[in-house]
């Protein structure tokens, strides 16, 4: 059976073990599948840090070499009353553009259209490529929170439950990634610019001689440079230094680290200019000989007049 009915499976068997539903019919929460999958949700985003994090989605190796300029989401948010309004806005429409690039057919599409319009309030446009967007978003614990509520309490859905359900343990498997993507970020912020960067290990290669010596363990990494809304500045990417060092304690570590000097050779071959408000992200990768390893480095910048064109070498 599909994973769906094996969870939904699972949450009718642990009913006994449920408290009453009682406070959550008054929420128009009546459904017991539905409790559950609620609680299950609160409590993953429970373990999230309190402070402002990076929503973002696994690094797929198939984007290896990819480059993209792009609006961030950030620079629209109000700052009056319409605030929470705004991010639980947000926030859906994240979830609902991670939803419709997952291989979905045209039924799935509908229902996730459905299920935007009834949280939101409005019909969801969703002109242009993915890669037209920000697939991203600065969130919280407490703005996800007050997200998931917002979307449980809708009392006119249009939607069956089973549907929900189904968005349900998607949006839940989303939240695991979040975490684990939690644990391989670093954030910098500095002069109003703002620098994610996220890795994960996708695979080994060897020279063909299949001995442990020749092993390399391969590791894709995705840089996202912000310059913030609130710069007032305008700024172009001219190169970076780098220095990657492998696990000192790793019996097959070599002695130096990789170094990679490059102040004026831009990114995967781009010089982006960044507007205030916008988003230059990135993947590439390295091989190390051990398991583990560290990068660091830094971006050469420049401030340029604003209206100034990127460049690719």
């Amino acid at each position: 059976c599909s994973f769906t009915t094996f969870l939904l499976c699972s949450i009718t068997k642990n009913v006994r073990r449920m408290a009453p539903i009682s406070t959550f019919s008054r929420r128009g929460i009546s459904d017991v599948a539905t409790i559950r999958l609620y609680r299950i949700l609160i409590r993953q985003l429970q373990i999230l840090p309190s402070h402002s994090f990076l929503l973002q989605t696994p690094i797929n190796p198939k984007d290896y070499g990819r480059a993209r300029l792009i609006r961030s989401v950030s620079q629209q948010a109000p700052s009056d009353e319409r605030k929470s309004e705004f991010e639980t806005s947000s926030l859906c429409k994240l979830f609902a553009r991670w939803f419709l690039v997952d291989g979905i057919d045209s039924d799935e599409e509908g229902s996730i259209l459905r299920w935007y319009k009834d949280s939101v309030g409005e019909e969801f446009h969703n002109e242009g490529d993915h890669d037209d967007f920000d697939m991203c978003l600065w969130s919280s614990r407490g703005m996800l929170l007050s997200a998931l509520r917002s979307c449980f309490r809708v009392e006119t859905s249009t939607l069956p439950a089973i549907e929900k359900h189904r968005l349900a343990i998607k949006a839940s498997i989303y939240l695991q990634n979040v975490s684990s993507m939690q644990e391989r970020s670093s954030v910098s912020t500095k002069d109003g610019l703002s620098i994610v960067a996220t890795s994960s290990c996708i695979g080994t290669a060897s020279s063909g001689i299949t001995n442990n010596q020749d092993m390399k363990h391969r590791f894709a990494y995705r840089i996202r440079v912000e310059n913030l809304p609130e710069n007032d500045k305008t700024v172009q990417l001219l190169g970076r230094s780098w220095m990657i060092n492998e696990d000192p304690v790793g019996i097959m570590a070599t002695t130096e680290p990789v170094v990679v000097d490059a102040p004026t050779g831009g990114a995967v071959g781009h010089l982006p200019v960044l507007e205030p408000g916008y988003v230059f992200e990135y993947m590439s990768g390295c091989e190390l000989a051990t398991k583990t390893g560290t990068m660091e480095g830094k971006f050469h910048m420049a401030i340029v007049p604003s209206g100034t064109t990127s460049a690719i070498v």
